[in-house]
């Protein structure tokens, strides 16, 4: 079995995963990423691509701890976007520059728009009707519409991006289905050599001085393994997400309750077949992963009723998609922890990101860690060719199983 050499080796192909592996590879690093499944797992190609400035939580009053380490990821992302961030994202799209929050008229509308008003600035501001965005006026909206400037990324192209860092260093655990990725059996990863910097996988022996595990629920089994679990404390909170198509026309909104969740959330993707679907999480979608999925319609045609009358669900294929979040665990029951959670052991570090929006918070996060333990980069380039090169993964509404919307009962 060869022997192979690296700085650091991350082990997760996530958002997490990706942006500390693009990063790091910029500042020098030999870095190995091993992909546990498809790149850009399940969680991440899961996301609805949605870079949050905390402006939703600070909507409703929650401007908490959560909505300060939010507000600068946009413009870290941005630069990015432009090439000059932390990683070159020049080849990743941007699906929307902006969003809206609907709000709907009557007295509870008029308190959240009120209280919106408030916060009224740069980025955030009342769109006259006569300026609403294209499909806007054809879904029977009656209230307030809110432009708020927080992109929305096509995500495939932004793993694409990030993975193109490095392309050869990419490469598979074996895990089977490429278009899952929720951690490696242990029996695939040997870590009971991670205090001796020794990783084992089929194809070969890995040595690194740093091992980083960002495979979300795959974190625990392989801490587990290498006796290095300790305080790891990890908190789920699943989603049953839904989907529409063929969506008639984009539309990235916010549908706004009188809580800090939204009623509903929804973004526009376009499938590998050229159709274009409406993918709608928020409260909608706040339920466990096994759930009837007539529960998420009857949901969604609940709100599209109050938000969206002139839209006639019947005509729509509808599908589910269930979301295992996994992240550290917040001291508050329900909500996510405030900041990306990382376990330091030894010469190795699990890490969760939280949010699609945290991953440059995270990799951040992890550069003191890493001067700490006296990694350093080399400015190699080892040759990895002996471990099998990786798939990326699909996004869930190529994966999905669509049915008439009309069939589920109202």
């Amino acid at each position: 079995m060869p022997e192979i050499k690296a700085d650091i080796v991350i082990v997760g192909a996530g958002i997490a995963g990706l942006w500390t592996f693009a990063e790091l590879r910029q500042r020098g690093y030999d870095v190995l990423l091993l992909a546990s499944g498809g790149v850009g797992g399940t969680q991440t190609l899961a996301a609805q691509g949605i870079i949050h400035s905390g402006l939703k939580y600070a909507l409703t009053g929650k401007v908490n701890k959560l909505a300060h380490s939010i507000s600068a990821m946009p413009d870290v992302w941005l630069d990015s976007l432009r090439g000059e961030g932390p990683v070159d994202l020049t080849a990743a799209r941007m699906a929307a520059d902006s969003q809206q929050l609907l709000i709907p008229g009557g007295l509870v509308g008029s308190m959240v728009s009120g209280l919106t008003k408030r916060m009224l600035g740069r980025d955030v501001f009342e769109i006259s009707r006569g300026d609403w965005p294209v499909g806007l006026t054809d879904t029977g909206f009656n209230g307030t519409a809110i432009h708020m400037s927080e992109p929305v990324l096509d995500i495939p192209s932004v793993v694409r991006a990030l993975a193109g860092a490095a392309p050869d260093a990419v490469r598979s655990v074996e895990t089977g289905n490429p278009s899952t990725a929720i951690g490696p059996p242990v029996s695939l990863l040997d870590t009971t050599q991670l205090d001796r910097g020794i990783l084992g996988t089929p194809a070969a022996t890995i040595n690194a001085s740093c091992f980083i595990f960002t495979s979300a629920e795959g974190n625990h089994p392989l801490a587990r393994a290498a006796k290095q679990e300790g305080q790891l404390k990890t908190q789920h909170r699943p989603l049953l997400m839904g989907f529409l198509k063929p969506a008639p026309f984009d539309l990235f909104v916010h549908l706004v309750g009188t809580s800090e969740k939204p009623i509903a959330t929804i973004t526009t993707h376009t499938m590998q077949t050229g159709e274009r679907v409406w993918y709608l999480g928020g409260q909608v979608a706040e339920r466990e992963k096994d759930a009837d999925p007539a529960l998420v319609l009857s949901a969604i045609r609940k709100a599209s009723a109050k938000y969206l009358p002139d839209i006639n669900l019947a005509d729509f294929e509808f599908a589910v998609y269930p979301v295992d979040r996994v992240e550290g665990k917040s001291e508050s029951k329900g909500w996510m922890p405030d900041t990306p959670t990382i376990h330091d052991a030894g010469n190795a570090l699990y890490c969760w990101p939280t949010k699609l929006t945290f991953a440059p918070l995270l990799s951040r996060m992890l550069l003191p860690k890493l001067e700490e333990k006296g990694v350093r980069p080399s400015n190699t380039q080892n040759d990895y060719s002996a471990l099998p090169a990786a798939d990326f993964a699909l996004p869930p509404w190529d994966t999905v199983t669509w049915q008439r919307a009309g069939e589920f009962p109202s």
